[in-house]
């Protein structure tokens, strides 16, 4: 693009259907999105309703003027998904008209490495399907590094429809240097807007670089794609609980949460504030009570400090800075509590090399 075009770009790009900038939403289960209903009620959020039963649920939430309701038919999870180049379902893109959805989300199939006839069927499809359409691309993360980034960029702006991309990855799409490093290529060369689906707090890093908007899971099984001939994680005896440590920025086992709380309350000399949590669902609580509160009590607490983050965070600088000083504070955890937890891999690889 020439200066003027890219200009026009930079603007277009910090628009869109809702009227607002960079939204956050909280991305809920179908079969529990009354229960999380109330979640993502801040002036600058939102809800996207993930599951074949999404648009029945959606329908049922109570609407909020201000926040706008998205649905993801979560097509692509799971051992049987179909491959990208299955056809949409023209129903799912009607009835999401029909509800009057913020922006009309693509049942897609499955972009698998290298699959480049899967990702030009989604994105040829998406052409076709009228106004308000955005493609949702789950993508092995191979995507991400040379050359599918390039190629990944070439037939995004070759098609010109908004994209929300879904990274597969067993653990953590975003937590290295080289996803990080494609996913900034994409945000920085795209001529469309580009979202994340089922993402963690990566999503406030790629939102701070150009982001249209992302959707955090409010479990961890909505927080990234696992890979097909993976179930994800065996199920402990009690489901695994996470929480956002403010100070970490880092969503942490409510188990080793309770472990840090219970040194603290052993030894005067430690500082306890660590493990407590000011936002207005916590009250200055101590976060060990994680381990056993409602659910949706840990999704608002978890919301509520990404909406806070989100705030706070304008840009790459602001991005960054968060970063160091939960960094900071992993260092600071280590010398007042002698323990070696190890920062999550995400907030290195947003770091440029040469500051780390």
């Amino acid at each position: 693009m020439d200066t003027t075009d890219a200009s026009q770009w930079s603007e277009d790009r910090n628009r869109n259907e809702w009227g607002s900038t960079s939204r956050l939403l909280a991305q809920v289960p179908a079969d529990k999105a009354e229960v999380f209903s109330s979640v993502g009620h801040d002036d600058n959020a939102g809800i996207l309703v993930s599951g074949a039963g999404a648009l029945i649920a959606a329908a049922g939430i109570t609407r909020n003027p201000t926040c706008p309701i998205l649905v993801d038919r979560r097509r692509y999870a799971g051992r049987n998904r179909p491959r990208g180049t299955a056809r949409f379902d023209p129903a799912w893109i009607e009835s999401q008209r029909a509800l009057d959805t913020a922006i009309v989300l693509t049942d897609s199939g499955y972009v698998g490495e290298g699959d480049r006839e899967a990702l030009v069927a989604i994105l040829e499809q998406t052409t076709m399907a009228g106004d308000n359409v955005c493609a949702v691309l789950p993508l092995h993360i191979s995507w991400l590094a040379e050359p599918g980034v390039k190629l990944l960029t070439g037939e995004v702006n070759q098609h010109q429809v908004p994209v929300a991309l879904v990274l597969e990855h067993a653990t953590d799409p975003l937590g290295t240097q080289k996803a990080v490093s494609g996913l900034k290529q994409l945000l920085d060369q795209a001529q469309v807007p580009i979202s994340l689906l089922c993402t963690d707090i990566s999503g406030l890093g790629a939102i701070a670089h150009g982001a249209a908007w992302a959707a955090v899971g409010v479990t961890s099984a909505l927080r990234h794609l696992y890979p097909a001939n993976k179930k994800g994680p065996p199920p402990p005896p009690v489901p695994a609980r996470h929480a956002i440590v403010p100070r970490l920025m880092t969503f942490m086992n409510a188990g080793r949460i309770a472990e840090g709380w219970a040194l603290a309350r052993g030894h005067e000399d430690l500082d306890e504030n660590l493990w407590r949590c000011w936002c207005a669902e916590c009250g200055n609580r101590t976060m060990d009570r994680f381990a056993t509160c409602a659910e949706l009590s840990l999704a608002i607490h978890n919301i509520s400090i990404l909406e806070e983050l989100h705030q706070q965070i304008t840009g790459p600088d602001s991005w960054e800075r968060a970063i160091r000083d939960a960094l900071g504070c992993y260092w600071w955890m280590k010398d007042e509590y002698r323990l070696t937890w190890k920062p999550p891999g995400f907030m290195n690889a947003w770091l440029p090399r040469s500051r780390h």
